[in-house]
């Protein structure tokens, strides 16, 4: 009987060894292919220096299989294609599209809780008419997952604002937003925003901006705070 219970003792526990050690070269594995992009590029240079760590950022994702923050990195390596022309190389544009929207459904699957993810997916999917897709609900998801990240505050600002309209609740939290970048004094973002604006969202901008600060409301359509 003793010999019994020693015998499924060191069975047991070489198992567990087995799958701690198998769990260990997983992670290592990950780590070691893991890019150097961390969050989403927020602009056309920083989307252009993360698209050539594209491979890396995708073979990590491979390997990580169910880690959503890894399939996130993958898809922030194609955040140039918020910036692309879409009548240049159409071809190539759609399969990279197609790729993004792949490791954009896992980043949000695996790990819902990433605000860059979330405002990715809305501008993509805002910006390239994705099918079965909601833009505002994908921009609500990255309010709630990320409402005080201020890197990512200008690219939301002008997602929200290329939105063909707002509801009560985006309206809110785009207000939010564009409080916080006058506070920080980034008048050039907002104005930017502006002129790439849906008209709903230059109506939007001008309305919540004038009740912040009338003087740069009129300055808006100048181009310059």
């Amino acid at each position: 009987m003793k010999q019994a219970s020693s015998t499924k003792f060191r069975v047991v526990t070489f198992l567990l060894a087995a799958v701690l050690g198998i769990q260990c070269i997983w992670l290592l594995l990950t780590e070691f292919s893991r890019s150097a992009v961390d969050d989403l590029p927020t602009d056309l240079h920083g989307a252009a220096i993360a698209s050539q760590q594209r491979n890396d950022a995708t073979w990590a994702a491979w390997i990580g299989a169910v880690r959503g923050d890894l399939w996130g990195e993958a898809a922030y390596t194609y955040s140039d294609l918020l910036w692309t022309n879409n009548a240049s190389n159409g071809a190539q544009t759609a399969k990279s599209l197609d790729e993004a929207r792949v490791r954009l459904d896992r980043a949000v699957r695996y790990a819902p809780h990433q605000s860059g993810a979330w405002l990715l997916l809305a501008g993509l999917s805002a910006r390239y008419r994705w099918s079965n897709s909601d833009p505002a609900g994908a921009l609500k998801m990255s309010y709630y997952t990320g409402p005080s990240e201020l890197p990512l505050l200008p690219l939301r600002s002008l997602v929200a604002a290329q939105l063909p309209a707002l509801d009560d609740e985006l309206q809110l939290f785009a207000k939010q937003d564009l409080r916080r970048l006058i506070a920080r004094q980034d008048g050039p973002a907002i104005v930017h925003d502006y002129q790439f604006a849906s008209p709903a969202g230059k109506q939007f901008i001008a309305q919540a901006v004038g009740e912040i600060d009338s003087a740069f409301r009129d300055s808006l359509h100048l181009g310059a705070p």
